[in-house]
């Protein structure tokens, strides 16, 4: 009983989400209710705050699923230390799911989903890493590579007009991939030894 259960739960979050992805795609955020997301999704508007405390809620689900989403891809490109298609890896993600970056990031959503966006990429890295770093550096460039990169993507997209993906890939590549990456080889005095 519960698996079914568990089952319809993991149905109608997902429903719930791609109605989100959807009307971004129609609506600007703040013109999105909860009563169309739930009748896009096919559920009773009831339905949504059993699973959602509120459109914010969902809007965070939708950040941490994108996430997850992204990092699932770009990992082997990261192992590899092809920082370039990641970057360009990002840029094409981003641009594939545009109308809900442009939501999400640079829109309506708030700096709540944004923080949020920014937590479960520094928790998905940090899970990812091969061993886990007491160093005060590897955290603080973890935290400045992910934020620095949410700004950035902030600002392309509001300006997809003036500057095109690999453009932009080649930009965050040059001003954050690969500084981060020299200050994990030669940190600045008084921070310790690089991190794993």
């Amino acid at each position: 009983m519960s698996i079914a259960l568990d089952a319809r739960i993991v149905r109608t979050r997902a429903a719930l989400r791609q109605a989100m992805v959807d009307l971004a795609t129609e609506s600007a955020l703040d013109e999105i209710t909860v009563r169309a997301i739930a009748a896009r999704a096919g559920v009773g508007y009831a339905t949504f705050f059993r699973h959602y405390a509120d459109k914010e809620a969902l809007l965070a689900d939708v950040a941490d699923a994108l996430t997850g989403d992204f990092l699932t891809q770009v990992r082997p490109l990261l192992l590899q230390k092809d920082r370039r298609g990641a970057a360009r890896s990002l840029c094409a993600f981003v641009q594939d799911n545009l109308p809900i970056h442009r939501a999400l990031i640079a829109g309506g959503a708030g700096e709540t989903v944004r923080a949020g966006m920014l937590r479960q990429t520094l928790e998905t890295l940090g899970r990812a890493r091969s061993s886990a770093s007491q160093d005060p550096l590897d955290e603080m460039l973890l935290f400045h590579l992910t934020s620095s990169i949410l700004n950035l993507l902030a600002w392309w997209l509001r300006n997809l007009d003036r500057v095109d993906a690999e453009t932009m890939a080649e930009i965050i590549e040059r001003t954050v991939l690969t500084p981060v990456g020299a200050l994990r080889k030669q940190p600045p005095e008084g921070l310790g030894e690089p991190g794993g």
